[in-house]
């Protein structure tokens, strides 16, 4: 493993335990059965294995913590710092103004925010809701969930970016950003405000040399698909499309990990990934 001379922030970090698991102070997350990776996570462990430095933000301070001692135990040259803010709090987010002073790295910033890591609790769990079923003020909480985090987080960071030769932003939105489902108008939506906004920032920003990728799976086995009612709905959804599933084709988190990683290191600016599991309904729009 190379020593990276970058730093990459990433936000949205955490893990899902399956039903009943009791998950061990002992045990490393990343390959721990019982355990499966959100796409922030899955993003840190490709990243340290290629030698970046990580600050990994999220509100959970245990799930932060457990996440930095099992890539330490598995990568232990790479420095690793966590911070549980809120995103929608600016004045928690400027604490991470400190930690960006050393001169001799770039920093970056991948953007994995949303409602499953915990700022909203959902019945069920499940974003996919009728119209009948929909809270009035759920588009509203996840649109800020995704995109208001954003604003902040590129206004507190942009001081630093525009000292820096390049700077590089990756958002990882959603298929949901671009193709409508239904049962989706509360989700949909907000991945929609969130692509517009990644693109409004890519045009704005190119000029400062600060490059905005966006990244938008399909399907990833983060544990959420677990929930036999996010499930049904999902099947049930698929049948509108065509696909008539047993199970529903998902792509592992490091998937998109890669993904990730190609935006920060390819020498071009990649402007958007659009990805689905093989055998998942590949529409590219609504």
């Amino acid at each position: 493993m190379q020593q990276k001379d970058r730093t990459i922030i990433i936000s949205g970090c955490g893990y899902k335990t399956a039903t009943g698991y009791t998950l061990s102070e002992h045990s490393n997350v990343f390959n721990d059965p019982g355990v499966k990776v959100n796409i922030g996570s899955a993003t840190a462990q490709t990243l340290a294995e290629s030698g970046y430095n990580l600050i990994l933000i999220s509100k959970t301070q245990d799930k932060l913590n457990h996440i930095k001692k099992s890539l330490v135990e598995l990568f232990p040259g790479v420095a690793v710092t966590v911070f549980a803010i809120d995103l929608l709090n600016e004045s928690e987010v400027r604490q991470l103004m400190p930690a960006l002073n050393n001169k001799q790295t770039a920093y970056h910033y991948v953007h994995c925010t949303g409602i499953s890591s915990g700022s909203y609790k959902i019945k069920d769990d499940n974003p996919y809701l009728s119209i009948e079923e929909t809270p009035v003020d759920l588009p509203t909480i996840e649109f800020e969930a995704v995109v208001k985090s954003l604003l902040i987080m590129t206004q507190t960071l942009l001081p630093v970016f525009k000292q820096q030769p390049e700077s590089r932003i990756v958002v990882v939105s959603s298929m949901s950003s671009v193709r409508s489902v239904p049962f989706g108008f509360s989700h949909t939506s907000a991945k929609a405000g969130l692509h517009n906004a990644s693109r409004s920032l890519a045009l704005e920003l190119n000029k400062m040399k600060i490059y905005v990728s966006e990244v938008m799976p399909g399907a990833v086995d983060t544990g959420m698909y677990d929930n036999d009612i996010v499930k049904k709905r999902i099947i049930e959804m698929a049948k509108m499309f065509g696909y008539d599933y047993d199970e529903i084709p998902m792509m592992p988190s490091s998937a998109v990990a890669e993904s990730v990683k190609m935006c920060l290191e390819s020498k071009s600016h990649i402007l958007a990934i659009n990805m689905v599991a093989q055998g998942q309904w590949p529409n590219l729009g609504s």
